[in-house]
């Protein structure tokens, strides 16, 4: 049989007894044992079995969908997850797939049926477990905010390893100062975004990307895998009130899966918590200059009746409306927002006028109207053609019962007078 091993961990669990290294020996003992085939094996480290966006298991899922596998082994169906619908839900998709998990420390295999109550109980105990502790970590996370705490530090600064305290990264805190500096001579944000790739500034992105040993935002990648400052990059530094020294935690909640934007009175501020890039006045400044430059919101302004419905094939980013006037004549079209913010260096030059839009939604929509048309058509007939049945079959179904009902007096007046002889 051609099993698959996969492994996770995460931050709540106990590292040594469930490390990655220790699941995957007890799985490889387990397939050893019954003479299985490993023909591949996938792991997610520091990751909550309550969420299945995993690397691990889209790699797995690869190898059920290319039929390469045949079983699924875990030290426990913990290791698959801790949600217990999801879980459940995984589980009905291998099974689909005829391919079983089978747990090597709990005995269970989900191809037999006297487990299917085990593993019911087994999720509801895994789904409870995640829940106590994903509360008890939310209340000392909350606590930890109170006191000061910086999970991942602003660009422009690092986390010593050693001491958990919070530093300058010279590189980094270099570039802040000069987004700033170009900033205060009048250069804007896309500007400044093009000069920052022209002298090869690494991006947050980027840095996140080199400290962390993996990918954390393929979103901030142009087209050909680069790196690359945008519009939306300088502007979340230019608003960024860490750099004036100060930290702020708790600026939103999230339940039941959903983020709440907190009041700015229930914030956890800590002065001075930071060494500073940026003096407080000159922060200030570059704030109210960013404040007197946006445009005013305007409640009558015209509604574009494709926007954030395009989105470009090239990078992603949505395509947003752009009034022009060509020989007197205003026209609306659509562009790609990468491009527009960020130039040629993140996107190409994609555009389409509005009339073009509304000519192929007209002829999508008369197809549409044309094959239900059809389809209207179709079921006419089929209900005339039912309609003319009916009786046939309704005469049918009557003498099925009568049928039935002589069969049940039969084998009632039998009965009796097998009774009547004892």
């Amino acid at each position: 049989m051609r099993v698959w091993i996969y492994a996770r961990l995460s931050n709540d669990d106990d590292q040594e007894m469930n490390s990655l290294l220790n699941q995957q020996e007890i799985c490889h003992g387990f397939a050893g044992q019954h003479g299985y085939t490993i023909v591949g094996q996938s792991s997610d480290d520091n990751v909550s079995g309550m969420k299945f966006n995993r690397r691990g298991l889209d790699e797995l899922t690869a190898a059920v969908d290319a039929d390469k596998i045949d079983a699924v082994i875990v030290k426990d169906l913990s290791r698959l997850g801790r949600h217990r619908t999801q879980t459940a839900l995984f589980i009905d998709y291998l099974r689909e797939h005829q391919v079983r998990v089978i747990s090597a420390t709990e005995g269970i295999d989900t191809f037999r049926d006297e487990d299917d109550l085990v593993i019911g109980i087994r999720g509801l105990v895994n789904d409870y477990y995640a829940r106590d502790i994903s509360k008890k970590i939310r209340a000392g996370y909350r606590q930890k905010q109170r006191e000061g705490i910086v999970i991942t530090p602003p660009f422009g600064y690092r986390k010593d390893r050693n001491t958990n305290t919070i530093e300058l990264h010279p590189e980094a805190s270099e570039t802040v100062q000069i987004i700033y500096s170009l900033y205060l001579q009048g250069l804007g944000q896309k500007e400044i975004a093009r000069r920052l790739n022209a002298l090869g500034r690494k991006t947050p992105a980027q840095l996140r990307a080199e400290q962390c040993g993996r990918e954390v935002c393929a979103a901030s990648k142009t087209k050909d895998g680069r790196y690359v400052w945008t519009y939306a990059s300088v502007k979340n530094i230019l608003v960024e009130e860490a750099y004036t020294g100060v930290l702020i935690n708790h600026r939103s909640e999230t339940n039941s899966g959903k983020a709440k934007r907190l009041e700015q009175a229930e914030w956890y501020r800590h002065e001075n918590f930071f060494s500073a890039i940026i003096q407080r006045d000159i922060w200030e400044k570059i704030q109210q200059k960013l404040k007197a430059q946006a445009r005013p919101a305007n409640g009558n302004k015209a509604k574009h009746r494709y926007a954030g419905l395009i989105l470009c094939k090239e990078c992603g980013s949505p395509f947003v409306p752009m009034i022009r006037y060509w020989n007197g004549k205003r026209r609306v079209e659509y562009v790609c927002k990468g491009y527009h913010r960020s130039g040629k260096s993140y996107c190409s030059s994609h555009r389409i006028h509005e009339e073009v839009l509304d000519a192929a939604v007209q002829e999508f929509v008369q197809s549409m109207r044309v094959r239900m048309a059809e389809e209207q058509k179709e079921l006419k007939q089929k209900q005339k053609m039912w309609a003319l049945r009916k009786p046939i079959l309704d005469a049918h179904i009557f003498a099925l019962e009568n049928k039935i009902q002589k069969t049940e007096a039969e084998i009632d007046t039998i009965m009796m007078q097998k009774l009547s002889t004892l």
